[in-house]
C-alpha cells in the first residue's frame, strides 16, 4: 500500500518556500498543523513537486514517518545529495537510535564519492561520512560544500570543507552541485 502524508505536515515547517516568502524552520501560514494545506489546489510549484523520502523511497523504513521521527528526508541535485531536515524543536532527533544508524548506513552507500549525506538543522549543515561527521556550521548560498578523500593514518579518509564561492581553489564551480573527488578543483 502506498504511503501517505496523513497527519504529517512537517515539510510545511522545515522547508523554505520562496514563492510564499516562507523561511526555513517556521510554519507556513497556509498550513493547518496535522491537517494539511489550506491552499492545496493553489499551492506553488515547489510544494506540488515535493515528495519526501518517506513517501518516495521504498528503502526508507516506516519509522521515518516525519511526524514521528521529527525529520524530513529529501533529495537535492537530482538525487546526488541526500538531506535530512531536522525539526529545530528537536535538534537531536538525528542522533537518536535507530535513526543515527540509518543515516550512517546511507553514508556508507554514498561513500563512492558521487553522493553526499547532509543533516540540516536550520542553516547548520553536518556532512555525514561512514566513519565520522563533519559539522560545517551555518552555510549560506555563497558557500560551496566540497567533499574529498585524502590519505591519512588509516588509509583514505573522507573530508569536507565549506568554501566561499569566490575562493580561487573552486573558481568556476556552481552553487548547488555536489563536489567530490572527481572534481578538478579545490586542490588539497
Amino acid at each position: 500500500m502506498p504511503r501517505a502524508c496523513g497527519e504529517c505536515t512537517l515539510c510545511c515547517k522545515v522547508l523554505a518556500i520562496a514563492e510564499l516568502g516562507k523561511p526555513k524552520d517556521s510554519w507556513c501560514t497556509h498550513c493547518k498543523i496535522s491537517q494539511g494545506c489550506t491552499i492545496y489546489d493553489k499551492r506553488p510549484s515547489p510544494c506540488r513537486s515535493f515528495n519526501c523520502g518517506y513517501l518516495s523511497w521504498d528503502q526508507v523504513p516506516e519509522r521515518w514517518f516525519p511526524a514521528k521521527c521529527k525529520m524530513v528526508i529529501a533529495f537535492e541535485q537530482e538525487g546526488k545529495r541526500i538531506v535530512i531536515h531536522v525539526d529545530p524543536s528537536r535538534p537531536d532527533a538525528w542522533l537518536r537510535h535507530p535513526y543515527y544508524e540509518d543515516i550512517k548506513g546511507l553514508a556508507k552507500q554514498a561513500a563512492d564519492g558521487t553522493k553526499q549525506v547532509i543533516v540540516y538543522i536550520g542553516s547548520r549543515q553536518i556532512i555525514i561520512f561512514p566513519e565520522r561527521d563533519v559539522d560545517l556550521g551555518v552555510c549560506t548560498k555563497d558557500d560551496r560544500i566540497f567533499t574529498y578523500q585524502r590519505k591519512g593514518a588509516r588509509g583514505l579518509e573522507w573530508h569536507a570543507e565549506k568554501l566561499h564561492k569566490d575562493d580561487p581553489r573552486i573558481s568556476g564551480l556552481s552553487e548547488g552541485v555536489v563536489y567530490g573527488p572527481a572534481t578538478k578543483a579545490a586542490k588539497h
